[in-house]
C-alpha cells in the first residue's frame, strides 16, 4: 500500500556513469511495479518552456466556443483524433468529463505511406488553429518535440530495469504514437455528481505518461486499499505513470494504476499529458519468455483505437458536429 506518489531523480540517468544509471533504472523498476506512479525530476526539459506552453494553453482556452469548435476533434479531415474537444465530449465520467482539451500528436503528411497503404488511421497531419500565431512552434516545435527525446530516454530506463539492453524499445518507436493533449478544468469545489468528475477513474491506454500540472491539485492515485492518494503538484517535476500497454508487455510486472482528476481547488487549473506509445503495428506480447502470457499479443495501434472508440463521444455517434457544442 503506497500513501505517497515516490520522487526519482533522473539527472544521473541521463547526465551518469552506466553504474549511476542502472541504479536510477532500478529505482525506477521498483516504482513501476508497487506503484505505477513517480514524480521525475531534473529531467532537462526547461522550466521557462513549460509556462509559456501553459500560456499558449490559457490562449487557446480562453476562444469563444465557436472558435475552438472550428478544431472540433470530430470534424477533423484526417480523422485521426486530433483536434478539439468540448466539455463532457469523452466519457471517462459515466455522464461526461468536466474538461476540454486540445489533442496533437506527430506530425506526419496525409500522404504518409503507412496511413495510405497500411490503414495506420492514427498518423497524419495535426490539426491547428490559424488564428493564434506562434501557437505551433512553441507546442509542437519545442515542446511536443522535447518531450518525445525525454520519453526515449524513459523507455531506455524502462528497458534497463527489466534486464534489456537499454535501446531495447527503440527498433519499436522510430514512429511511435505519441499523443499530446492540453487541458482545461473548471473548478469543482462541490462533488454533486459522482458520474461526473473532471476525469473519471481510468487507466491510461499507452505506454507511459509524462504529465504536468499546473499549480493547482487535482490529480488522485488508487493506491491497492482502495484509497484515493493525492498527486499534489511539484514544481519542475513532471508524473510518470504506467499505461495499459506497457502493463501487457511487461506482463503485469510494471502496474497500470486507476487515476481520476477532481479539481476543487476552486481556479481553473491545466495539465499537459504526453502519451507516449510504440509504433501502431508493434506487437505488444509478453517481453519474456521464461512467463506464462496474462495478455494475447496485440497491435498497438488498434488497440488504442479500440481504446478510443470507446471514450470519445464523436466516434461513437460518427457525428460531424458535437452535441455537446453550445456548452
Amino acid at each position: 500500500m503506497f500513501t505517497q506518489i515516490p520522487l526519482i531523480d533522473f539527472g544521473p540517468f541521463l547526465h551518469g556513469t552506466d553504474e549511476d544509471r542502472q541504479h536510477v533504472a532500478d529505482q525506477i523498476g521498483e516504482v513501476c511495479h508497487n506503484v505505477g506512479f513517480f514524480y521525475l525530476s531534473n529531467h532537462d526539459v526547461p522550466s521557462s518552456l513549460v509556462e509559456r506552453v501553459y500560456k499558449e494553453a490559457e490562449r487557446f482556452f480562453a476562444q469563444s466556443i465557436e472558435e475552438k469548435m472550428k478544431l472540433y476533434i470530430g470534424s477533423c479531415p484526417y480523422k485521426n483524433n486530433r483536434g478539439y474537444t468540448p466539455m463532457l465530449e469523452e466519457k471517462l465520467s459515466p455522464k461526461g468529463d468536466l474538461k476540454e482539451g486540445f489533442d496533437l500528436a506527430m506530425e506526419l503528411p496525409a500522404d504518409d505511406q503507412d496511413r495510405t497503404d497500411r490503414d495506420a488511421t492514427l498518423y497524419g497531419p495535426n490539426f491547428w488553429p490559424e488564428n493564434l500565431p506562434g501557437f505551433r512552434e512553441c507546442i509542437y516545435d519545442e515542446y511536443y518535440l522535447s518531450m518525445v527525446v525525454l520519453g526515449h530516454r524513459v523507455l531506455e530506463a524502462f528497458a534497463l530495469s527489466l534486464h534489456l539492453p537499454f535501446d531495447y524499445f527503440k527498433s519499436m518507436c522510430r514512429k511511435p504514437m505519441v499523443t499530446m493533449r492540453l487541458l482545461h478544468y473548471p473548478s469543482q469545489p462541490i462533488v454533486y455528481d459522482e458520474d461526473q468528475l473532471g476525469c473519471g477513474a481510468h487507466t491510461d491506454y499507452e505506454c507511459f505518461t509524462l504529465l504536468s500540472q499546473s499549480n493547482q491539485s487535482g490529480l488522485q492515485v488508487l493506491n491497492n486499499q482502495g484509497q484515493w492518494v493525492n498527486a499534489t503538484p511539484i514544481p519542475n517535476t513532471f508524473v510518470v505513470n504506467i499505461g495499459d500497454l506497457m502493463q501487457r508487455w511487461t506482463n503485469d510486472q510494471f502496474k497500470s494504476t486507476t487515476h481520476r482528476v477532481i479539481n476543487t481547488s476552486g481556479t481553473e487549473r491545466y495539465s499537459i499529458p504526453v502519451f507516449f506509445g510504440p509504433d501502431f503495428f508493434a506487437e505488444i506480447k509478453c517481453l519474456s519468455k521464461d512467463q506464462i502470457p496474462k495478455y494475447e499479443p496485440v497491435v498497438a495501434g488498434k488497440y488504442l483505437i479500440g481504446r478510443f472508440d470507446d471514450t470519445y463521444q464523436y466516434r461513437q455517434t460518427n457525428s460531424q458536429s458535437s452535441p455537446n457544442s453550445t456548452l
